[in-house]
Protein backbone atom coordinates (compact mmCIF):
# COMPACT_ATOMS: atom_id res chain seq x y z
CA UNK A 1 0.00 0.00 0.00
CA UNK A 2 2.67 2.23 1.12
CA UNK A 3 4.96 1.12 -1.93
CA UNK A 4 1.82 2.10 -4.34
CA UNK A 5 1.18 5.78 -2.94
CA UNK A 6 4.86 6.08 -3.32
CA UNK A 7 4.80 5.50 -6.71
CA UNK A 8 1.96 7.25 -7.61
CA UNK A 9 3.22 10.37 -6.02
CA UNK A 10 6.28 10.09 -8.22
CA UNK A 11 4.07 9.15 -11.03
CA UNK A 12 4.58 11.02 -14.75
CA UNK A 13 1.70 13.14 -14.70
CA UNK A 14 3.09 14.48 -10.58
CA UNK A 15 6.61 14.67 -12.07
CA UNK A 16 5.42 16.70 -15.35
CA UNK A 17 3.63 18.85 -13.54
CA UNK A 18 6.02 19.82 -10.59
CA UNK A 19 9.00 19.91 -12.99
CA UNK A 20 6.53 22.73 -15.62
CA UNK A 21 6.02 24.69 -12.27
CA UNK A 22 9.11 24.88 -11.28
CA UNK A 23 10.74 26.32 -14.12
CA UNK A 24 7.95 28.82 -14.50
CA UNK A 25 8.24 29.94 -10.76
CA UNK A 26 11.87 30.33 -11.26
CA UNK A 27 11.19 32.03 -14.86
CA UNK A 28 9.39 34.02 -12.94
CA UNK A 29 11.65 35.21 -9.93
CA UNK A 30 14.28 35.88 -12.56
CA UNK A 31 12.35 38.80 -14.04
CA UNK A 32 10.88 39.93 -10.70
CA UNK A 33 14.29 40.32 -9.62
CA UNK A 34 15.50 41.80 -12.83
CA UNK A 35 12.59 44.48 -14.01
CA UNK A 36 11.40 44.87 -10.14
CA UNK A 37 14.76 44.68 -7.83
CA UNK A 38 12.78 43.13 -5.27
CA UNK A 39 13.95 40.54 -3.01
CA UNK A 40 12.24 37.31 -3.72
CA UNK A 41 12.60 33.94 -1.42
CA UNK A 42 15.64 32.89 -2.64
CA UNK A 43 17.35 36.39 -1.47
CA UNK A 44 16.26 35.61 2.05
CA UNK A 45 18.23 32.00 1.88
CA UNK A 46 21.20 33.25 0.59
CA UNK A 47 21.40 36.00 2.72
CA UNK A 48 21.53 33.36 5.68
CA UNK A 49 23.73 30.92 4.02
CA UNK A 50 25.91 33.25 3.07
CA UNK A 51 26.62 33.89 6.36
CA UNK A 52 29.08 30.70 6.55
CA UNK A 53 31.45 32.50 3.83
CA UNK A 54 33.33 34.16 6.25
CA UNK A 55 33.63 31.55 8.69
CA UNK A 56 37.74 30.43 8.85
CA UNK A 57 37.98 27.36 7.41
CA UNK A 58 35.50 27.65 4.87
CA UNK A 59 36.99 31.69 3.98
CA UNK A 60 40.50 30.21 3.77
CA UNK A 61 39.14 27.10 1.56
CA UNK A 62 37.01 29.21 -0.82
CA UNK A 63 40.38 31.97 -1.38
CA UNK A 64 42.52 28.74 -2.29
CA UNK A 65 40.61 27.57 -5.03
CA UNK A 66 42.03 27.39 -8.29
CA UNK A 67 41.19 29.38 -11.64
CA UNK A 68 39.87 32.53 -9.61
CA UNK A 69 37.13 30.63 -8.46
CA UNK A 70 37.17 32.33 -5.14
CA UNK A 71 35.51 35.49 -7.16
CA UNK A 72 32.60 33.43 -8.02
CA UNK A 73 31.53 32.21 -4.66
CA UNK A 74 29.15 34.21 -3.46
CA UNK A 75 27.68 34.00 -7.22
CA UNK A 76 27.85 30.01 -7.12
CA UNK A 77 25.41 30.18 -3.23
CA UNK A 78 23.09 32.26 -4.75
CA UNK A 79 22.90 29.99 -7.93
CA UNK A 80 22.10 27.00 -5.11
CA UNK A 81 20.03 29.14 -3.10
CA UNK A 82 17.59 29.39 -6.00
CA UNK A 83 18.16 25.53 -6.88
CA UNK A 84 17.10 24.51 -3.05
CA UNK A 85 14.25 27.03 -2.92
CA UNK A 86 13.10 25.67 -6.39
CA UNK A 87 13.80 21.79 -5.26
CA UNK A 88 11.46 22.55 -2.00
CA UNK A 89 8.42 23.68 -4.45
CA UNK A 90 9.32 21.30 -6.85
CA UNK A 91 8.74 18.18 -4.02
CA UNK A 92 5.58 20.00 -2.23
CA UNK A 93 4.63 20.23 -6.26
CA UNK A 94 4.04 16.63 -6.25
CA UNK A 95 1.15 16.56 -3.46
CA UNK A 96 -0.64 19.38 -5.75
CA UNK A 97 -2.86 16.72 -7.54
CA UNK A 98 -4.03 15.48 -3.76
CA UNK A 99 -4.58 18.90 -2.22
CA UNK A 100 -6.85 20.28 -5.14
CA UNK A 101 -9.03 17.56 -4.83
CA UNK A 102 -9.60 18.24 -1.01
CA UNK A 103 -9.74 22.24 -1.43
CA UNK A 104 -10.08 23.11 -5.29
CA UNK A 105 -7.98 25.28 -6.99
CA UNK A 106 -8.38 28.13 -5.26
CA UNK A 107 -7.38 26.71 -1.88
CA UNK A 108 -4.46 25.21 -3.57
CA UNK A 109 -3.36 28.75 -4.53
CA UNK A 110 -4.22 29.93 -1.99
CA UNK A 111 -2.00 27.12 0.42
CA UNK A 112 1.26 27.53 -1.86
CA UNK A 113 1.16 31.15 -1.52
CA UNK A 114 1.07 30.23 2.51
CA UNK A 115 3.96 28.04 2.36
CA UNK A 116 5.90 30.56 0.58
CA UNK A 117 5.42 32.99 2.66
CA UNK A 118 5.96 31.10 5.58
CA UNK A 119 9.07 30.19 4.52
CA UNK A 120 10.18 33.73 4.59
CA UNK A 121 8.14 34.82 7.28
CA UNK A 122 8.68 32.09 9.60
CA UNK A 123 11.91 30.38 8.72
CA UNK A 124 14.62 32.45 7.00
CA UNK A 125 13.65 35.76 8.22
CA UNK A 126 13.56 34.54 12.01
CA UNK A 127 16.91 32.39 11.74
CA UNK A 128 19.08 35.07 11.14
CA UNK A 129 17.59 37.32 13.68
CA UNK A 130 15.41 39.50 11.90
CA UNK A 131 12.40 38.39 13.62
CA UNK A 132 9.02 36.87 12.51
CA UNK A 133 8.15 38.43 9.09
CA UNK A 134 11.39 40.61 9.37
CA UNK A 135 9.57 42.86 12.26
CA UNK A 136 12.79 43.04 13.89
CA UNK A 137 14.32 46.64 13.94
CA UNK A 138 17.45 45.16 13.20
CA UNK A 139 15.94 44.35 9.69
CA UNK A 140 16.99 47.43 7.70
CA UNK A 141 16.95 45.57 4.11
CA UNK A 142 14.16 43.32 3.39
CA UNK A 143 10.74 45.39 2.98
CA UNK A 144 8.38 43.50 5.15
CA UNK A 145 5.28 43.67 3.40
CA UNK A 146 6.14 43.89 -0.64
CA UNK A 147 8.88 41.63 0.46
CA UNK A 148 6.07 38.80 1.45
CA UNK A 149 3.62 39.58 -1.28
CA UNK A 150 6.36 38.71 -3.70
CA UNK A 151 6.68 35.18 -1.71
CA UNK A 152 2.90 34.65 -1.57
CA UNK A 153 2.35 35.74 -5.61
CA UNK A 154 5.18 33.28 -6.60
CA UNK A 155 3.66 30.68 -4.49
CA UNK A 156 0.27 31.23 -6.33
CA UNK A 157 1.89 31.14 -9.90
CA UNK A 158 3.28 27.75 -9.21
CA UNK A 159 0.05 26.72 -9.24
CA UNK A 160 -0.78 27.71 -12.59
CA UNK A 161 0.57 25.10 -14.57
CA UNK A 162 -2.37 23.10 -13.71
CA UNK A 163 -4.53 25.20 -15.80
CA UNK A 164 -1.65 25.01 -19.05
CA UNK A 165 -1.52 20.76 -18.65
CA UNK A 166 -5.26 20.35 -18.53
CA UNK A 167 -6.88 22.95 -20.57
CA UNK A 168 -9.88 20.70 -21.00
CA UNK A 169 -12.80 19.44 -19.19
CA UNK A 170 -13.45 22.83 -17.39
CA UNK A 171 -16.49 23.05 -15.32
CA UNK A 172 -18.21 26.26 -14.55
CA UNK A 173 -16.79 26.02 -10.84
CA UNK A 174 -13.79 25.57 -12.38
CA UNK A 175 -13.53 28.34 -14.19
CA UNK A 176 -14.56 30.31 -11.98
CA UNK A 177 -11.84 29.18 -8.98
CA UNK A 178 -9.32 30.09 -12.57
CA UNK A 179 -10.70 33.34 -12.88
CA UNK A 180 -10.78 34.05 -8.83
CA UNK A 181 -7.07 33.18 -8.67
CA UNK A 182 -5.64 34.75 -12.08
CA UNK A 183 -7.59 38.65 -9.97
CA UNK A 184 -5.75 37.66 -7.15
CA UNK A 185 -2.67 36.62 -8.24
CA UNK A 186 -3.45 40.44 -10.06
CA UNK A 187 -3.44 41.85 -7.26
CA UNK A 188 -0.87 40.25 -5.73
CA UNK A 189 1.26 41.49 -8.58
CA UNK A 190 -0.03 44.94 -8.79
CA UNK A 191 0.50 45.39 -5.09
CA UNK A 192 3.97 44.16 -4.77
CA UNK A 193 4.69 46.26 -7.70
CA UNK A 194 3.47 49.07 -6.81
CA UNK A 195 5.46 48.68 -3.41
CA UNK A 196 8.55 47.92 -4.83
CA UNK A 197 8.43 51.06 -7.41
CA UNK A 198 7.47 53.37 -4.60
CA UNK A 199 10.48 52.18 -2.38
CA UNK A 200 13.13 52.39 -5.14
CA UNK A 201 11.90 55.11 -7.08
CA UNK A 202 13.95 58.14 -7.02
CA UNK A 203 17.09 55.99 -5.85
CA UNK A 204 19.78 57.95 -7.48
CA UNK A 205 26.53 56.95 -9.73
CA UNK A 206 57.48 64.07 -16.66
CA UNK A 207 59.75 63.40 -13.32
CA UNK A 208 59.15 65.72 -10.54
CA UNK A 209 61.69 65.50 -7.58
CA UNK A 210 62.57 62.09 -9.23
CA UNK A 211 59.06 60.54 -9.29
CA UNK A 212 58.38 59.95 -13.06
CA UNK A 213 54.87 60.20 -14.36
CA UNK A 214 54.77 58.51 -17.53
CA UNK A 215 55.09 55.11 -16.65
CA UNK A 216 52.80 53.21 -18.14
CA UNK A 217 50.48 51.08 -16.22
CA UNK A 218 50.75 53.16 -13.16
CA UNK A 219 47.88 53.90 -10.92
CA UNK A 220 46.20 57.38 -11.14
CA UNK A 221 46.83 59.55 -8.18
CA UNK A 222 42.92 59.39 -7.74
CA UNK A 223 41.06 55.88 -8.75
CA UNK A 224 38.22 56.92 -11.11
CA UNK A 225 34.79 55.71 -9.30
CA UNK A 226 34.38 53.48 -12.42
CA UNK A 227 37.47 51.34 -11.54
CA UNK A 228 37.28 51.97 -7.54
CA UNK A 229 37.22 48.45 -5.96
CA UNK A 230 33.77 47.37 -4.38
CA UNK A 231 33.08 44.65 -1.79
CA UNK A 232 29.92 43.80 -0.12
CA UNK A 233 28.04 40.35 1.18
CA UNK A 234 25.21 41.42 -1.09
CA UNK A 235 24.16 39.57 -4.55
CA UNK A 236 22.05 42.82 -4.78
CA UNK A 237 22.99 46.04 -3.34
CA UNK A 238 20.39 48.13 -1.89
CA UNK A 239 18.50 50.65 -3.59
CA UNK A 240 16.95 53.45 -1.65
CA UNK A 241 15.47 56.66 -2.83
CA UNK A 242 17.04 60.20 -1.33
CA UNK A 243 13.02 60.88 -0.60
CA UNK A 244 12.70 58.16 1.56
CA UNK A 245 15.89 57.79 3.32
CA UNK A 246 17.17 59.34 7.10
CA UNK A 247 19.62 58.85 9.50
CA UNK A 248 19.20 58.22 12.67
CA UNK A 249 21.92 59.14 15.50
CA UNK A 250 21.31 57.63 18.37
CA UNK A 251 21.96 55.70 21.90
CA UNK A 252 24.11 57.08 24.63
CA UNK A 253 23.67 60.69 23.41
CA UNK A 254 21.63 64.13 24.87
CA UNK A 255 19.86 65.04 21.68
CA UNK A 256 18.92 61.94 19.20
CA UNK A 257 18.86 63.30 15.35
CA UNK A 258 16.76 62.43 12.57
CA UNK A 259 18.55 63.97 9.45
CA UNK A 260 17.99 63.64 5.66
CA UNK A 261 20.10 63.78 3.44
CA UNK A 262 19.78 67.40 2.89
CA UNK A 263 19.96 68.00 6.12
CA UNK A 264 23.73 66.98 5.86
CA UNK A 265 24.70 68.84 2.90
CA UNK A 266 23.66 71.99 4.74
CA UNK A 267 26.08 71.19 7.28
CA UNK A 268 29.84 72.28 7.04
CA UNK A 269 31.73 69.86 4.12
CA UNK A 270 35.17 68.81 4.18
CA UNK A 271 36.50 67.33 0.69
CA UNK A 272 39.85 65.11 1.08
CA UNK A 273 41.59 62.05 -1.47
CA UNK A 274 41.47 58.94 0.86
CA UNK A 275 42.64 55.29 0.55
CA UNK A 276 40.50 52.94 0.65
CA UNK A 277 41.60 48.89 1.21
CA UNK A 278 39.67 45.86 1.89
CA UNK A 279 40.54 43.29 5.10
CA UNK A 280 40.35 40.58 2.46
CA UNK A 281 43.00 42.07 -0.42
CA UNK A 282 45.47 39.67 -0.74
CA UNK A 283 49.50 40.85 -1.21
CA UNK A 284 49.54 42.28 -4.57
CA UNK A 285 45.48 42.70 -4.91
CA UNK A 286 42.96 45.03 -6.51
CA UNK A 287 41.17 45.65 -3.45
CA UNK A 288 42.04 48.78 -2.66
CA UNK A 289 41.44 52.39 -4.38
CA UNK A 290 42.34 56.33 -3.90
CA UNK A 291 39.44 58.50 -4.63
CA UNK A 292 38.17 62.37 -3.66
CA UNK A 293 35.62 61.87 -1.01
CA UNK A 294 33.27 64.81 0.19
CA UNK A 295 31.04 64.76 3.35
CA UNK A 296 30.46 65.71 6.72
CA UNK A 297 32.98 65.28 9.46
CA UNK A 298 31.56 62.65 11.67
CA UNK A 299 32.46 64.93 14.82
CA UNK A 300 30.54 67.58 13.78
CA UNK A 301 27.08 65.19 13.86
CA UNK A 302 28.70 64.02 17.18
CA UNK A 303 28.85 67.79 18.72
CA UNK A 304 25.68 68.48 17.50
CA UNK A 305 23.75 65.58 19.41
CA UNK A 306 26.40 65.82 22.44
CA UNK A 307 27.78 62.66 23.34
CA UNK A 308 27.50 60.83 27.44
CA UNK A 309 30.31 60.37 29.40
CA UNK A 310 29.95 56.63 29.31
CA UNK A 311 29.68 56.02 25.90
CA UNK A 312 32.98 54.31 24.08
CA UNK A 313 31.66 52.60 21.12
CA UNK A 314 30.47 53.88 17.64
CA UNK A 315 27.84 51.35 16.10
CA UNK A 316 26.82 51.99 12.35
CA UNK A 317 23.91 49.80 10.86
CA UNK A 318 23.09 49.68 7.01
CA UNK A 319 20.13 49.61 4.73
CA UNK A 320 21.39 45.70 3.70
CA UNK A 321 21.18 44.68 7.73
CA UNK A 322 25.40 44.90 7.37
CA UNK A 323 26.43 46.42 11.19
CA UNK A 324 30.23 47.30 12.56
CA UNK A 325 31.85 49.06 15.30
CA UNK A 326 34.53 50.99 16.08
CA UNK A 327 36.42 53.25 19.07
CA UNK A 328 34.27 56.85 19.22
CA UNK A 329 38.10 58.25 19.50
CA UNK A 330 38.35 57.09 15.86
CA UNK A 331 34.87 59.03 15.02
CA UNK A 332 36.42 61.80 16.40
CA UNK A 333 38.96 61.86 14.18
CA UNK A 334 38.60 64.95 11.79
CA UNK A 335 39.53 62.71 8.76
CA UNK A 336 36.18 60.18 10.07
CA UNK A 337 33.84 61.65 7.41
CA UNK A 338 29.80 60.63 6.24
CA UNK A 339 30.49 61.06 2.74
CA UNK A 340 27.87 61.75 0.46
CA UNK A 341 30.36 62.55 -2.81
CA UNK A 342 32.82 60.35 -4.91
CA UNK A 343 34.78 61.94 -6.80
CA UNK A 344 32.82 65.04 -7.32
CA UNK A 345 29.58 63.06 -7.95
CA UNK A 346 26.74 61.65 -5.36
CA UNK A 347 28.00 58.04 -4.63
CA UNK A 348 26.72 55.24 -6.53
CA UNK A 349 24.45 52.49 -5.80
CA UNK A 350 27.19 49.92 -5.26
CA UNK A 351 29.57 52.23 -3.27
CA UNK A 352 26.72 53.07 -0.93
CA UNK A 353 24.38 55.56 -2.07
CA UNK A 354 23.21 57.88 -0.41
CA UNK A 355 25.37 57.86 2.36
CA UNK A 356 28.72 56.03 3.56
CA UNK A 357 31.34 56.06 6.62
CA UNK A 358 34.48 56.73 5.87
CA UNK A 359 37.38 56.06 8.86
CA UNK A 360 41.02 56.33 7.57
CA UNK A 361 43.65 53.99 8.74
CA UNK A 362 40.96 51.10 9.16
CA UNK A 363 40.29 48.56 6.65
CA UNK A 364 36.98 49.05 4.48
CA UNK A 365 35.24 46.12 6.63
CA UNK A 366 34.38 49.07 9.27
CA UNK A 367 34.03 51.82 6.27
CA UNK A 368 29.65 50.64 5.93
CA UNK A 369 27.92 51.50 2.96
CA UNK A 370 24.04 52.76 2.88
CA UNK A 371 24.00 53.88 6.05
CA UNK A 372 20.68 54.27 8.26
CA UNK A 373 21.54 54.46 11.67
CA UNK A 374 24.59 55.58 13.91
CA UNK A 375 24.53 54.60 17.49
CA UNK A 376 26.66 55.65 20.67
CA UNK A 377 26.84 52.82 22.77
CA UNK A 378 29.04 52.21 26.52
CA UNK A 379 29.89 48.13 25.36
CA UNK A 380 31.84 46.83 22.50
CA UNK A 381 29.43 45.15 19.93
CA UNK A 382 31.04 42.48 17.15
CA UNK A 383 29.86 43.16 14.19
CA UNK A 384 28.64 40.85 11.08
CA UNK A 385 32.53 39.63 10.24
CA UNK A 386 33.11 40.27 13.62
CA UNK A 387 31.33 37.44 14.33
CA UNK A 388 32.63 34.71 12.19
CA UNK A 389 36.36 35.53 13.42
CA UNK A 390 37.24 38.87 11.74
CA UNK A 391 39.62 41.84 13.33
CA UNK A 392 37.44 43.93 15.42
CA UNK A 393 40.68 46.47 15.59
CA UNK A 394 41.26 46.17 11.55
CA UNK A 395 44.17 48.87 11.54
CA UNK A 396 45.37 48.71 8.48
CA UNK A 397 48.80 47.24 7.54
CA UNK A 398 51.38 48.38 5.34
CA UNK A 399 51.34 47.15 1.80
CA UNK A 400 53.26 48.07 -1.64
CA UNK A 401 52.67 46.73 -4.64
CA UNK A 402 53.75 46.56 -7.94
CA UNK A 403 51.83 47.95 -10.57
CA UNK A 404 53.66 47.27 -13.83
CA UNK A 405 54.15 44.05 -15.43
CA UNK A 406 55.85 45.32 -18.24
CA UNK A 407 58.50 48.18 -18.02
CA UNK A 408 58.39 51.77 -19.51
CA UNK A 409 61.41 52.31 -21.54
CA UNK A 410 62.91 55.67 -21.33
CA UNK A 411 64.71 57.49 -24.40
CA UNK A 412 67.93 57.06 -22.76
CA UNK A 413 67.67 53.46 -22.63
CA UNK A 414 66.70 52.86 -18.88
CA UNK A 415 63.70 51.11 -18.07
CA UNK A 416 61.09 52.39 -15.47
CA UNK A 417 58.31 50.62 -13.23
CA UNK A 418 56.21 51.79 -10.55
CA UNK A 419 53.51 51.00 -8.24
CA UNK A 420 51.52 52.24 -4.66
CA UNK A 421 52.18 51.74 -0.96
CA UNK A 422 50.05 52.52 1.42
CA UNK A 423 49.57 51.97 5.68
CA UNK A 424 46.71 54.61 6.59
CA UNK A 425 47.08 56.79 9.59
CA UNK A 426 51.11 56.27 9.43
CA UNK A 427 51.87 56.94 6.34
CA UNK A 428 54.77 56.14 3.63
CA UNK A 429 58.10 57.03 4.40
CA UNK A 430 59.92 55.16 1.52
CA UNK A 431 59.83 52.35 -0.57
CA UNK A 432 62.80 50.01 -1.75
CA UNK A 433 62.84 47.71 -4.44
CA UNK A 434 64.85 44.52 -5.09
CA UNK A 435 66.06 43.63 -8.63
CA UNK A 436 66.83 39.81 -9.42
CA UNK A 437 67.08 36.70 -6.69
CA UNK A 438 69.26 38.59 -4.60
CA UNK A 439 68.03 41.02 -1.58
CA UNK A 440 69.58 43.98 -2.56
CA UNK A 441 67.46 47.33 -1.54
CA UNK A 442 67.42 50.58 -4.08
CA UNK A 443 65.06 53.37 -3.22
CA UNK A 444 62.30 54.09 -5.07
CA UNK A 445 61.03 57.56 -5.86
CA UNK A 446 58.13 58.71 -4.25
CA UNK A 447 55.66 61.04 -5.43
CA UNK A 448 54.70 64.14 -2.91
CA UNK A 449 53.19 65.61 -1.51
CA UNK A 450 51.38 63.28 -0.92
CA UNK A 451 47.51 63.61 0.67
CA UNK A 452 47.43 62.18 4.58
CA UNK A 453 44.87 59.99 4.12
CA UNK A 454 46.11 58.49 0.40
CA UNK A 455 48.29 55.71 -1.09
CA UNK A 456 51.89 57.12 -1.71
CA UNK A 457 53.07 56.51 -6.00
CA UNK A 458 56.60 55.06 -6.22
CA UNK A 459 58.85 54.70 -9.64
CA UNK A 460 62.06 52.94 -10.22
CA UNK A 461 64.22 53.19 -12.55
CA UNK A 462 67.42 51.40 -13.22
CA UNK A 463 69.45 50.10 -16.50
CA UNK A 464 68.15 46.56 -17.24
CA UNK A 465 69.14 44.49 -20.29
CA UNK A 466 65.88 42.85 -22.60
CA UNK A 467 63.74 40.17 -20.85
CA UNK A 468 62.34 39.02 -17.52
CA UNK A 469 63.02 40.03 -14.00
CA UNK A 470 62.45 39.68 -10.76
CA UNK A 471 61.42 42.39 -8.84
CA UNK A 472 60.26 42.78 -5.49
CA UNK A 473 59.03 45.88 -3.50
CA UNK A 474 59.05 46.87 0.32
CA UNK A 475 57.44 49.84 2.31
CA UNK A 476 57.95 51.62 5.46
CA UNK A 477 55.95 53.39 7.03
CA UNK A 478 55.74 57.12 8.61
CA UNK A 479 56.89 55.30 12.09
CA UNK A 480 59.61 53.93 10.88
CA UNK A 481 58.63 50.01 10.86
CA UNK A 482 59.76 48.00 7.59
CA UNK A 483 56.80 46.30 6.02
CA UNK A 484 56.69 42.51 7.29
CA UNK A 485 58.49 39.65 4.60
CA UNK A 486 56.21 37.16 6.80
CA UNK A 487 53.47 35.90 4.45
CA UNK A 488 49.71 35.67 6.16
CA UNK A 489 46.67 35.26 4.67
CA UNK A 490 44.25 38.08 4.96
CA UNK A 491 41.72 36.45 7.99
CA UNK A 492 41.25 37.75 10.43
CA UNK A 493 43.85 40.95 10.19
CA UNK A 494 44.28 41.48 6.59
CA UNK A 495 47.29 40.04 4.85
CA UNK A 496 50.96 40.54 4.69
CA UNK A 497 53.87 39.75 3.21
CA UNK A 498 56.00 41.47 -0.08
CA UNK A 499 54.97 41.53 -3.37
CA UNK A 500 56.66 39.99 -6.24
CA UNK A 501 56.72 40.01 -10.09
CA UNK A 502 58.33 38.78 -12.49
CA UNK A 503 58.57 42.09 -15.27
CA UNK A 504 58.96 42.01 -18.71
CA UNK A 505 61.64 44.67 -20.09
CA UNK A 506 61.44 45.40 -23.77
CA UNK A 507 64.22 44.85 -26.17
Amino acid sequence: MHKNRTMHLFSTGNLRYSLTASLLMGSVMGIVRSFFAAPIPPDFLYSLLSKFLGIPFIFNLIHDLPFSLDRSAKYILYGLAVLIFLLFFFFIGLFQKTVWRFVGYLGTAILYSTIAISTTGLVLLPLQGLGFFGLSPNNLYFPVLSSHLWAGALGCIFTFPTFLLKPKAFRPNRRQAIRKSSLGLLGFFVSASALTFLQNISADNTFSDGFLKGVKGLSERLTPTKEHYQVSKNIFNPSLSKNDWTLKVIGRLKNSLDLTLDDLKALPSVERPSGLICISNPVGGSLIGNSLWTGVRLATILEIAEVKNDANEVVVRAADNYSDSFPLDAALNPGTILAFLHNGDPLTRNHGYPLRILIPGIYGIKNVKWVKSINLASTDYLGYWQTRGWSDEAVVETMSRIDTKTATLLPNGQAAIGGIAFAGLRGISSVEVSIGNEIFWQKAHLEFPSDPYSWTRWTYVWEAESGRHAVTVRATDGLGLVQTPTRRKSLPDGATGHHSLRIMVPS
